[in-house]
């Protein structure tokens, strides 16, 4: 099929299809508890996010205003560069919202689960979380540059640059155990709930590791890194469909083979489908096409 002219949705009812969105959600259900069970790192935490963004606030319109036409590339961004701020002030995390009014980037900072609010007795933050929000505050600087604007919405979602910047921010820190009567280590902890609920500020959301949990929305969504002037995919989840929807990511991914190749809970037919499918709307995505015919996920 000559692409620059007619390209459209693969229809056959033989085609190797994703795996279900139920299947991978009882699969990754337990083994998210399992993790944030066993006092894990933070590096163990964000390496499981990446391979399973849909756990990530952010991923739906859960955060903020929207972005109701979804996130940039269709995928969650890992440590995302925002020029100045240096390698350790970045993002964890970021998902790149966008809709008719504006770019709403969700910037998220993770902290270890093993780290509490409060210190024991005198209802204080602990100087921990006292980091972790001036992390937050260091972002609401730079994005209060126009500068840095011009230059994040250009680099991040080159399709809307000339909308607003209008920027969210998420920290997922501790533990709901802290806040628990029965596992509380404070006197009043519905009191230091209450306390922990007030906290945010203006555009800022704070979630417990309890809080996480699957987005079906998010089941089509990679992780991709952007490397200073360049773009590599991180990884995508065995629910992941082909499509129209996919063009963008394609056009700054040329072949996720390497990817699709080590995806768990998928037969080997499906990853040489989404191979072959991905090269064919690549092939769309960058030819001249007048028209093509979106009707449904591959």
């Amino acid at each position: 099929m000559d692409t620059s002219r007619h390209a459209e949705s693969d229809t056959r009812p033989e085609r190797p299809r994703a795996t279900s969105w139920e299947t991978y959600r009882a699969s990754l259900q337990p083994q998210w508890k399992s993790l944030i069970d066993s006092s894990p790192s933070e590096r163990e935490v964000q390496e499981f996010l990446e391979l399973h963004p849909c756990l990530l606030p952010g991923a739906t319109d859960n955060i903020g205003p929207g972005g109701h036409h979804g996130p940039s590339f269709s995928a969650v961004i890992r440590q995302p560069p925002l020029k100045g701020l240096g390698p350790t002030r970045v993002p964890d995390f970021m998902w790149v919202r966008r809709d008719t009014g504006a770019i709403r980037p969700i910037c998220i900072e993770i902290e270890s689960p093993r780290k509490t609010w409060f210190n024991k007795g005198s209802r204080t933050p602990t100087s921990e979380l006292t980091q972790a929000i001036d992390q937050l505050t260091e972002w609401k600087v730079w994005f209060s540059s126009p500068e840095n604007q011009l230059i994040f919405a250009k680099t991040y979602a080159p399709s809307y640059s000339h909308r607003p910047v209008e920027p969210q921010f998420v920290l997922v820190y501790g533990r709901d155990s802290e806040f628990r009567r029965a596992t509380s280590t404070h006197d009043n902890s519905d009191y230091m709930r209450q306390k922990r609920d007030y906290m945010p500020r203006s555009r800022e959301h704070y979630f417990t590791y309890d809080q996480l949990a699957p987005e079906q929305e998010a089941g089509d969504y990679a992780t991709l890194t952007f490397h200073v002037d360049k773009w590599s995919l991180h990884s995508l989840p065995p629910t992941f469909s082909t499509g129209y929807h996919v063009m963008e990511m394609s056009k700054v991914i040329g072949d996720p083979s390497a990817v699709v190749s080590r995806m768990d809970l998928m037969s080997a037919e499906r990853r040489a489908y989404i191979i072959e499918r991905w090269e064919y709307w690549r092939g769309v995505a960058l030819s001249e096409h007048d028209h093509f015919i979106p009707v449904g996920r591959e």
